[in-house]
């Protein structure tokens, strides 16, 4: 941890160098104009708990924010799934009644169906291909058709690899995954990936996932590193194959009229930060994961290496996938596949 409170501590010094608009004004009054500036508090919420990515990368965006706009934007921040499931908190960026979250990409591809061409299986060759894609003129296109259903897409997080994380046995090949009760987020490219690979998806939201585990009601999910650990649902899944079944990015976003609403110099605050603060997140997750992979085999989960798992069998049971939605999304798909 001592790397990432340096790389914290390293982005904020680089980066100092709805909102309900409150009723108090800002007592530090502009010595040129000599008018008051208002202050904006931000209602955000999210599911991870304090020690995860998305909480760690936050807490130092919402900071520097807080700075550069000497405290003109203030947060009020809800974490560890205290205001609910990742689609209740979209919903509620949607209506205004939240204003800012990270959600997991893929739930947003509910309401932003273009998202949906990010987290296709096997997509990426590895995570600088990812990365290059999510913060390319093709990662903005997307960003950008946010608007349309209420959003101010403003850059994409990090949530890290998806690996298959079940209770029953070690997963190496899709013979070892037939008739397992796998649990997807609300994203129907999810649920047809599950099912060509031999599984029964079960749509959930992530809050009910341990419960689930223990119950039976699932007997397995995707998860990356960072989540397994630090929501302690390695607790139920005693098997995790490093199968890389898709590249999991996180939307920061807020809600579009509040977004307008904002001076012009605090929207491109917000922006500009939130997309050099994809980086610093995304450092910390990697870190993390690393991490995350010596804490799980020290309490006992068995890790079956990606050197392991017949990733080329994967890749062909997922073809029609690919087929499946090559109208809607190939064209994204045929730009993302030639990112060198």
């Amino acid at each position: 941890m001592k790397m990432m409170k340096g790389l914290l501590c390293a982005a904020a010094l680089l980066l100092s160098a709805c909102g309900t608009i409150e009723k108090s004004t800002n007592e530090e009054v502009s010595s040129e104009n000599n008018v008051e500036e208002e202050v904006y508090t931000f209602k955000v919420g999210h599911i991870a708990p304090p020690e995860e990515a998305y909480a760690l990368g936050f807490e130092a965006y919402a900071e520097a924010v807080r700075e550069a706009t000497e405290g003109r934007i203030q947060f009020e921040i809800h974490g560890n799934g205290s205001l609910g499931g990742e689609r209740e908190l979209l919903e509620a960026v949607q209506l205004g009644t939240l204003d800012m979250s990270v959600i997991t990409t893929g739930v947003v591809s509910n309401f932003v169906p273009d998202v949906t061409a990010l987290e296709f299986p096997f997509l990426y060759r590895d995570l600088e291909h990812a990365y290059k894609t999510l913060d390319s003129d093709i990662g903005q296109d997307i960003l950008d058709k946010m608007s349309e259903a209420g959003f101010k897409g403003i850059a994409f997080w990090a949530n890290g690899q998806r690996h298959l994380a079940n209770n029953k046995r070690p997963i190496r090949s899709p013979e070892d995954l037939k008739g397992l009760k796998m649990r997807t987020i609300e994203s129907e490219l999810l649920i047809d990936t599950y099912s060509s690979i031999g599984t029964n998806p079960t749509p959930m939201a992530f809050p009910e996932v341990y419960g689930g585990l223990q119950q039976g009601v699932i007997d397995g999910t995707d998860q990356s590193y960072g989540v397994i650990w630090s929501t302690k649902t390695y607790e139920q899944l005693p098997y995790f194959s490093e199968s890389g079944l898709y590249y999991a990015s996180a939307t920061l976003l807020i809600n579009q009229e509040l977004f307008e609403s904002l001076p012009e110099d605090l929207q491109e605050t917000i922006v500009s930060l939130g997309k050099e603060f994809a980086k610093v997140q995304r450092e910390i997750s990697e870190e993390l994961e690393q991490q995350n992979h010596d804490h799980l085999i020290e309490n006992g989960v068995e890790i079956i290496p990606y050197e392991e798992v017949d990733i080329e069998a994967f890749r062909e049971l997922v073809q029609p996938v690919y087929e499946k939605y090559a109208d809607e999304y190939g064209h994204y798909i045929d730009r993302i596949q030639v990112i060198e």
